[in-house]
Order: C-alpha cells, then sequence, then structure tokens
C-alpha cells in the first residue's frame, strides 16, 4: 500500500501515463496532465480492478479517478455506481458524470427519491448515482441488474464512522465485498485509510500533493497576530473579522468564515454587512440579478428580505436552516464572485465544493451545556475548503479561538481514526432484519458470517472473540425482532422474515417505528382525535427524531401540552423517550399540521420558530413515514388506521385541506393555484373541464404555460379545445 509522500510530486503528462487508449482520447480533451494521487491510481491498478481509497486534499482530483474507474467498467460491459451520502451532491456528481462520459454513448442515472420505489427499471443505465440511503434500499430489493455491477464508487467514506449513516455505508460496503464489486473510496479526512484499506483488501493512496497551496495559520488574540506555519506572521488592526474582511475587500479576494451554530452565523454575517458599503458600486449589476434570482425561487418573504439586506454588500450566512433553493443561490453567487464574504455552519464544508482565499475557522461548540472544540476531521474538512484552484495562489486557513499549542496541533496531526458504528442497536436491528428479508442471511450462522465480513469485525477483535461477540448480538437482536413478530425461527436454525418484516425493512423504516406506532393505537382512546394526534405520533418515531437538529425544552410548553394530553388529542409519551424529545415532537407535529392546513411557510416559521431548511425536512421525512405506516397498518389489527394515514401522507406531500387532494393531483397544479381554482367554484377534476378559456385565465396564478401543461393531461377540457384553436 502506498504511503504519504510516495506520489509523484508534480502532475504527470496524461501521455505517459498507461491507460486504455478510449480513455485517454477522452480525457486528453481536457486535460493535459493528471494530479499526483490521479497517476497514483493508475500506477496501483485503477484499470485492473483493484480496489482503491484514495485518502487526498480537497481539490487534488479525487472525482476524476472514481469516473476513469467507471468508464473503464462501462468500456469492458459493466455497470457501476457513484454513492454519496448528499442529494445535493449526487446531482452535482450526476451532472459531472454526464459531462466527462459525453461522447462514450453511456447512460447516466440518478436515483434519490422514495426508497421503496421499485429499482428494477435502473437497469437502463450504464451509471447510477445514489445516495447511501437509496442504494442500501435497491440492494435490499436486489434487482437483477446488480449481477451486471462491477464497481462501486462511495464518496465521502471517512462518513463510516458517523453514528447514525456509518451503519448504512458498511453495510453496503460488505455487500460489495461479497458480490466481488472493485471499490473506490474517496475522502480527504481519513486518519486510518490503512484500517479501511486493509478491511476492503484495497491499495491506499495518501498524497499531499494539492493544487493550491495551503497555508495553515492560528490567531493569538493577546498579540493581536496571526502566526502561519510557514513563519510569517500579520499584524491584526481590531477585531479578525473585520480585520479579514478589510483585507479580503482591499486585495479582492473571497472569505469563507466558519462558526458552529445557526446563531452565531447569522449574527457575524449581519456584522460583516455594516463594514461591506465599498462593494455596492463595484457588484451592484450581477448583485441585482442574483437578488431578483432569489426572488424568483424563494418562497419565503423572510428569507428574502433578510438574505437580500446581506447580498446587496456582498455578504451571506449558509447553513441548512435555510431552505434548499436559498443555499443554491447562495453557493452560485459565491462562485461567481458575486458574494464576498459567507459565513457558515460546517454543513458546508461537508458537501458542495465551495473554496476561498482564506478560511477562518471557530472551533468550539457548544454540547450539553459547556463548549467542546471539535474533532481534528472536522476542522481538515473545513480548512480544505481554502484556496481557489486557477485563482488563487495560495490558500490560507486561520484558527480563531484556540490557544497557540492547541491550535499547532489541530494544524500538524492527522484526522482521529475512524471507528465503526455497527454496534448499537438501532443500526443491528434494522440491518439484521434486512439480511434476513432480502434473503442475504437465512439463519444465524449465515448472519453471523456476513458480520464477520464487516469493518467493526476487522477493526475491533480477533476472530474468535468476533464469533463469540456476534453471537451473543445477534441472539439478541434476533430475539428482539421476533417479540415485534417481525421474523420467524424454524427448525431451531432456518430464520425468515414475516410479511410485516419484510415490509417494513422494504420501506426502509426501523422496526421500532412500526412497534411504537402500534403501541401507540393499542394504547389510546382515538375516537375524538383530530390530524395532530397522527401527526404527534409520526414525529415521535426513531426515523422522525433521527432528523431533528433542534430540541425543544420541556418548560417551554409544558402547560400547553398536558393540557392536550388531559383531553387525549395527543399520544401519551413512550417509555423510553425524554419529555424534551416528546415536546420537540409536539411543536414539530403542530408545525406539519398548520402546513395541511394551508398557512404559509412564513407563517409557520413565525408561530414555531422553526427555520426554513429544517420544515422541508420536517414534511419530507413525515410524508415517507406517514405513507410507510399505511402501509404496514394494512397488514395488522390496526388495519382501520391506514387510510387515515395514507390521506395524511398525500396532503403532507402537497401541502393542503382534504378537499384540495383531487386537484393537486394535476401536474403543475401546486396548493396555491389548487386553493384559487377551489374559490372559483372547482372542486374536482370534472368542474375544471367545463372552464372556458377566458375563465379559467382569470384565476390568480393560472396564465398560459399553467393551461398548457393542464391540457397535456385533460385534453378533452373546453379551455383545452379553445387553447388549441
Amino acid at each position: 500500500m502506498s504511503r504519504e509522500g510516495e506520489c509523484p510530486r508534480q502532475p504527470v503528462d496524461i501521455d505517459l501515463v498507461p491507460m486504455p487508449q478510449k480513455i485517454k482520447d477522452l480525457l486528453r480533451e481536457r486535460y493535459k496532465y493528471l494530479t499526483p494521487p490521479q497517476a497514483e491510481a493508475v500506477s496501483r491498478g485503477l484499470f485492473k480492478n483493484r480496489n482503491i481509497i484514495v485518502s487526498t486534499p480537497t481539490a487534488s482530483g479525487k472525482s476524476l479517478i472514481a469516473y476513469m474507474a467507471l468508464m473503464n467498467v462501462f468500456l469492458n460491459g459493466f455497470k457501476g455506481i457513484y454513492t454519496t451520502p448528499l442529494k445535493a451532491l449526487a446531482t452535482e456528481k450526476y451532472e459531472d458524470l454526464i459531462d466527462h462520459f459525453r461522447g462514450l454513448g453511456a447512460k447516466i442515472g440518478i436515483s434519490t427519491g422514495d426508497y421503496d420505489s421499485p429499482s428494477e427499471d435502473l437497469k437502463r443505465y450504464d451509471v447510477l448515482v445514489t445516495t447511501y440511503e437509496r442504494l442500501d434500499a435497491i440492494m435490499r430489493q436486489r434487482p437483477s441488474w446488480l449481477r451486471d455491477v462491477s464497481a462501486i464508487v462511495v464518496d465521502e467514506i471517512h462518513v463510516l464512522g458517523d453514528d447514525e449513516r456509518g451503519p448504512v455505508i458498511e453495510m453496503i460496503l460488505s455487500r460489495a465485498l461479497k458480490n466481488s464489486w472493485q471499490i473506490i473510496g474517496l475522502s480527504a479526512t481519513i486518519g486510518n485509510p490503512e484500517d479501511i484499506g486493509g478491511w476492503l483488501n484495497a491499495e491506499t493512496i495518501e498524497c499531499d500533493w494539492r493544487p493550491v497551496p495551503l497555508i495553515q495559520g492560528y490567531y493569538d488574540k493577546k498579540k493581536s497576530k496571526i502566526f502561519f506555519e510557514n513563519g510569517s506572521q500579520e499584524d491584526v488592526a481590531g477585531d479578525l473579522i473585520s480585520h479579514s474582511v478589510s483585507k479580503a475587500v482591499r486585495d479582492d479576494y473571497q472569505i469563507l468564515v466558519f462558526k458552529q451554530s445557526r446563531r452565531d452565523v447569522e449574527n457575524t454575517a449581519s456584522k460583516i454587512a455594516s463594514e461591506m458599503s465599498l462593494l455596492l458600486s463595484r457588484y451592484s449589476g450581477k448583485t441585482k440579478e442574483l437578488i431578483d434570482l432569489l426572488n424568483e425561487n424563494v418562497s419565503s418573504r423572510i428569507e428574502r428580505e433578510l438574505l437580500s439586506k446581506l447580498f446587496l454588500r456582498g455578504v451571506s450566512f449558509h447553513h441548512a436552516g435555510l431552505s434548499p433553493e436559498a443555499r443554491k443561490i447562495i453557493e452560485k453567487g459565491f462562485r461567481e464572485k458575486i458574494l464576498r464574504i459567507v459565513v457558515a455552519t460546517p454543513t458546508l464544508a461537508a458537501g458542495v465544493n465551495l473554496p476561498a482565499r482564506r478560511v477562518i475557522i471557530y472551533t468550539h461548540r457548544y454540547e450539553k451545556g459547556y463548549y467542546e472544540p471539535i474533532s481534528i476531521l472536522e476542522y481538515k474538512q473545513m480548512a480544505g475548503r481554502a484556496g481557489r484552484p486557477q485563482y488563487d495562489p495560495y490558500g490560507e486557513v486561520v484558527i480563531a479561538d484556540m490557544d497557540p499549542d492547541t491550535a499547532v496541533r489541530y494544524i500538524s496531526s492527522r484526522p482521529e481514526d475512524i471507528y465503526s458504528a455497527l454496534n448499537n442497536e438501532r443500526a443491528l436491528r434494522i440491518h439484521i432484519l434486512a439480511l434476513l428479508a432480502s434473503g442475504y442471511a437465512h439463519d444465524v450462522n449465515s448472519i453471523i458470517d456476513f458480520m464477520m465480513n464487516t469493518f467493526y469485525s476487522y477493526k475491533n477483535m480477533r476472530e474468535i472473540a468476533t464469533k463469540s461477540f456476534w453471537k451473543r448480538s445477534v441472539g439478541r437482536i434476533l430475539r428482539l425482532l421476533s417479540s415485534y413478530e417481525m421474523i420467524i425461527v424454524k427448525d431451531d436454525s432456518y430464520i425468515e422474515a414475516t410479511r410485516l418484516g419484510r415490509l417494513v425493512s422494504s420501506l426502509y423504516i426501523d422496526p421500532l417505528t412500526a412497534v411504537r406506532t402500534f403501541d401507540i393505537l393499542r394504547d389510546s382512546d382515538t375516537a375524538g382525535v383530530d390530524e395532530l394526534f397522527y401527526l404527534h405520533l409520526i414525529t415521535l418515531t426513531p426515523d422522525f427524531l433521527r432528523n431533528i437538529t433542534r430540541r425543544i425544552k420541556k418548560e417551554v410548553l409544558a402547560t400547553e401540552v398536558y393540557e392536550m394530553l388531559d383531553r387525549g388529542m395527543i399520544p401519551l409519551v413512550p417509555d423510553d423517550l425524554d419529555e424534551d424529545l416528546y415536546m420537540t415532537g409536539y411543536v414539530y407535529a403542530k408545525a406539519l399540521n398548520m402546513w395541511i392546513e394551508e398557512y404559509d411557510e412564513d407563517s409557520i416559521m413565525s408561530k414555531t420558530n422553526i427555520q426554513l431548511g429544517d420544515l422541508r425536512v420536517a414534511i419530507e421525512t413525515a410524508t415517507w413515514i406517514s405513507y410507510a405506516l399505511s402501509k404496514v397498518l394494512a397488514e395488522t389489527e390496526f388495519k382501520r388506521y391506514s387510510k387515515i394515514f395514507d390521506e395524511l401522507s398525500k396532503r403532507l406531500e402537497t401541502g393542503v385541506k382534504r378537499e384540495l387532494l383531487e386537484l393537486v393531483q394535476l401536474r403543475g397544479i401546486g396548493r396555491v393555484r389548487a386553493r384559487a381554482l377551489y374559490n372559483h367554484g372547482v372542486r374536482n377534476i370534472e368542474d375544471l373541464k367545463r372552464l372556458s378559456l377566458s375563465q379559467i385565465l382569470s384565476i390568480e396564478s393560472i396564465h398560459k404555460g399553467v393551461v398548457k401543461e393542464l391540457c397535456e393531461q385533460i385534453s378533452d377540457a373546453r379551455f383545452c379545445r379553445e387553447f388549441s384553436s
């Protein structure tokens, strides 16, 4: 396995690198050289089906290594998969793959949607881009085309150590090993790539080369200086942020500031904006275009007004509480140098590539009642954003809030080792059920054999101890799943998933989500309850709560909640759930209830203090859980509740009251247009068909483009006949 420093020190002429001629011809159209990591990957067997782990800095060319492997797979008559942690990143890679594969004739596809959507029809693609969870769901379905796959790329493979998503990647890679696929793992921040490489029998490539030199340093507040690792120093006049902003404006470059909380991010951006009036005349034209884009695409007036004021000063903030539309516009503005300063939470570093000349990092996060420093891995992720290739002669990182000795340690140290997160009850009950439901295992021994090939087994224990450990752990989970009536043990050895177990696994929900739902419905008198009861039930499931970033203190809503409990209008507190999480679920249930009662997003945010990005995640998650529960309940003693959750899922997806459900099934008719039609006397599609062209065009928000789209669906309508003539 290669070690750091063994890669070529400079880019290598592409003509000197041995590779399939067709790939070389395609690459030569846009590249003259391969970067050192790319050349090293080729020499280490990229085109000879070797598994490869690439741990190199941001912008060092990792993506092209993956693309070359997938090109080789396609040219040899097989399929490839590229999987990422985020939908936004999947979309970015999908578009990039289409661009790079142009001329090869390969069909590139993307699948990041519903977990239970059929996967067999994806066989038409030669290269498929997915999120981790969507790929896990596909592999559970075992479509026939998986036999034609021979390579998988796992982007951001360091997420293997994440408590929530790590087990998903681990199970994907364990199946890939079982299928003998070529595995390409990519990351900028792995502390122990040799461990992952050893597990996957992979060549491990570590290079410190990056296209833009990185200079790291720290701010010493007592001395009012920045000390850089290369020995240079920078005097700081005033506070660090104001000094850096002034310098960036003067020298015409961009800055990213990373802070650890949304409140700090927003407050810092506002403070910077007050100092940025110098940018108004230089960037006013492009800034207006960016604000116009914001007004056209962002539904929230609150977001539009807040961000527009910052945009006028060349500034923005960026965090997961913003709508996806706003985040994309901010990223576009920064890439095009319309925005000069962006203050962000670390979620930006974990997502799309958005570099800047100088990156300032605040390293302390408030958790569990006090401030703690972030991990070195997180620091390295953020530091990797320093330096724009082809724009900056170097990138600078400044640690803003550490004592000198600790800062030097962060700068000089490797990221922490990655450990498996598979050994927790939630992960095991989900994935052991999946192994049984999808036929990867059929008894205790086959489950243990599968688990013996996981990263947990490789990293943690000797073989004899591993088997003993898995026998105990698997036995405990099997007893749990049996008590849930999701598996049946036959003949003391053969185990199969029940219909309920197969359904729960295929719908990609935690078995405990189903069980908690059954318990709540069994223990509740639902005779007089309304939608809020069922929405609160949804928000109390582990599948919903794991997506929540903001917890509500129980004291905030205690009086209101206890009154609702006394009236039986919301579920009782589950025995295994703390009261703060119960209150949090209640607030989100209220927000979801307002959404299906057609409140606008700004009203919901104002009344619940839930930010738009969080609200969108809550709506999407609740829609999926409600749909899944409708399917599960239909197969149980609680069948009468199935229709309630089915209708709720449709209302959550569209954000409408019950009477608009038929209208919003039409493409181009959302909640606003459906309500406008309803207020005009249109109750259903038959009513719509009777309208004249002038009548339908007189309705608010209905224009000729909408009419054209409607006519593609209901061509026999009166207004369609007039429109076509």
